[in-house]
């Protein structure tokens, strides 16, 4: 998180209801009890009084002194009165803090401020405020029911020492033994924190979703995204049918004891009964047969007796029972799926269901791939002294590949700006987004880096993170460029954190759910200053909890963690150890 603040400010923002003193005043204790010096504010909507009539202060005030100080020896306020009335921001009330020393700035309120938020969400008291805020941090919640952005952080709402140890990181803050506080490790010089960079690029390709749709067969349409929401034509099932095999009867004639019933005839999926039964009979039926008219109960074959050709039915069923009722699938115009739902196995049964033979999809978009390093051969050329084989095109022609996007691969470029500006050029002439890998450093040869900043284009160029600091953002010829590193390790960590979503969005897909807050099964150290990736494995903890547990730091050639890993953590930047049992984010690798 980019702390513009001084102090270091966090808001907690909510409904009112939702507990946002509450939860504030058990965070302050948590975060008095570390040794850190806390200030808080909070907005009052509806104006306030904090002194009375006949009180020297009021009397002050009344007769026209603006502001009134009151000092005394425990304490010392200012009251002062605005005129006209108007709503103060947020910035205005942090000055009036002067020189107090305070480590942080607690906030209640001011929701519309961008500040960093931690909103509490109560599902009956409506909806979250902050959804499309690029300023909220967290949501503290009662309950399920909150659709989270990307990498916004979700609590209990009573997780008090949770939220504190999220706050102590969000803002670099973290106790020392003789109960002082001091700041992280610095960030590195010329970097920004991984949030920051998250945030500049869902603010940079905002404009890069996809506004045109194309009709494809539903045999097609596997893997695309959906480009508008889908309704159902009619009903499913269009009449009442059988959910198990039985005998169909009209309820009201079973009475209160067993009694003997005539078959009338048989009903199966796809060949219905003709008529209607007689009073006094019953219908063989089979599971998916529409139920013969009249007839509103099915009794499973297991408690039949069979007497002769009459069967005997049970007493004390109810009309429904082992009925699929009209729409109990889904109804005409219900909706089936949302736009920008990646179509699966089984969003293509739901519209197969649905009698969708064609399906508006997004056109598929148009990756280009490019690396660069004149040490770099295909895979399977003879290798000369000093040279390696591309394992990071093959790495990301597959990870892309596995999104359903069209790869135009320009394959191996020597270190020569010129030809790196020429077949840049015919990439951004044929693909939609652009990924590059090396020359994103500082050396002599880091040619991508050097001509993306001779033309201005650069949005990110550097991030604290290990590995893959030198990690670049750009626009080339309108077209998003990414540019990796040339390290494999970090092209696996910055691929699935920071291209997999941007990707996954510029093909219109709504974000995905692909992170959450796991255990860490072992002690971790780490440097602090920087967030550091680690590969890892979905494993049980001692409770039978889903857990992390921890594969290798990802190393410089990171092959191994990346082949062994499900998971891959990333250790947060102010931190200088990740202890056992403590949550760290994960994010889930797709196999």
């Amino acid at each position: 998180m980019s702390q513009g603040w001084r102090p270091p400010a966090i808001a907690f923002v909510g409904r009112s209801g939702a507990g946002k003193t509450t939860l504030l005043c058990s965070v302050l204790r948590i975060l008095r009890a570390k040794g850190i010096r806390v200030a808080a504010i909070k907005h009052a909507h509806k104006g306030f009084e904090i002194d009375y009539p006949g009180k020297d202060s009021r009397r002050l005030r009344e007769a026209g002194a603006n502001p009134v100080l009151l000092v005394g020896p425990t304490r010392l306020a200012r009251i002062e009165e605005l005129a006209p009335p108007r709503e103060p921001e947020i910035a205005e009330a942090i000055a009036l803090l002067g020189p107090t020393p305070v480590d942080l700035l607690l906030i209640e309120g001011f929701r519309a401020e961008g500040v960093p938020k931690i909103e509490l969400f109560v599902p009956s008291l409506g909806q979250l405020f902050c959804r499309n805020d690029p300023d909220l941090l967290a949501v503290a919640s009662e309950g399920d029911g909150a659709v989270l952005p990307e990498g916004v952080l979700s609590f209990d709402r009573n997780d008090a020492e949770g939220i504190a140890a999220l706050i102590l990181r969000a803002c670099g803050l973290f106790p020392r033994s003789d109960g002082g506080c001091r700041g992280s490790a610095s960030t590195p010089k010329g970097a920004i924190p991984l949030k920051e960079a998250r945030r500049k690029l869902r603010e940079a390709m905002a404009a890069d979703r996809p506004n045109a749709a194309e009709e494809v067969s539903l045999s097609q349409s596997a893997g695309r995204v959906l480009a508008r929401d889908l309704v159902s034509p009619f009903d499913l099932p269009l009449a009442p049918t059988a959910a198990m095999d039985g005998y169909a009867v009209r309820a009201s004639e079973l009475g209160e004891e067993g009694r003997a019933f005539s078959v009338a005839g048989t009903a199966a999926a796809g060949a219905p009964f003709a008529g209607v039964p007689p009073e006094g009979s019953c219908v063989r039926i089979f599971t998916g047969a529409v139920l013969p008219e009249g007839t509103d109960l099915v009794i499973p074959q297991e408690e039949v007796v069979l007497h002769g050709d009459r069967v005997i039915l049970p007493a004390g069923r109810r009309a429904g029972e082992n009925v699929r009722a009209r729409g109990e699938s889904f109804l005409r115009g219900q909706e089936l799926l949302r736009a920008g739902t990646r179509i699966g196995p089984g969003a293509l049964a739901l519209l197969a269901a649905a009698g969708q033979d064609t399906v508006p999809v997004y056109p598929k978009l148009r990756v280009g791939l490019l690396c660069t390093g004149r040490e770099l051969r295909p895979v399977g050329a003879p290798l000369r002294h000093g040279e390696i084989y591309d394992s990071n095109r093959a790495f990301l022609s597959s990870a892309l590949a596995e999104l359903g996007v069209v790869l135009v691969d320009e394959g191996i470029v020597d270190d020569d700006s010129r030809v790196l500006e020429e077949r840049l050029d015919a990439l951004a002439e044929k693909a939609d987004l652009l990924v590059t890998t090396g020359g994103v450093s500082a050396g002599e040869s880091d040619y991508v880096g050097k001509l993306l900043a001779e033309r201005n284009a650069v949005v990110i160029r550097q991030i604290a993170v290990k590995p893959g600091r030198p990690f670049l953002f750009a626009r080339w010829r309108g077209k998003p460029l990414f540019g990796l590193p040339g390290t494999p390790a970090a092209v696996f960590v910055l691929y699935y954190d920071l291209i997999r979503p941007r990707v996954r969005s510029a093909m219109g897909e709504r974000e995905p759910v692909e992170r959450a807050r796991l255990p860490a099964l072992s002690r971790i150290p780490k440097k602090a200053g920087r967030t550091e990736y680690w590969a890892g494995r979905l494993a049980l903890g001692t409770k039978g909890e889903a857990a992390f547990a921890p594969v290798s730091t990802v190393d410089a050639a990171g092959f191994l963690p990346a082949a062994a890993a499900d998971l891959l953590a990333l250790l947060p930047e102010e931190s200088e150890c990740v202890e056992v049992g403590e949550p760290v984010e994960v994010i889930f690798l797709p196999k």
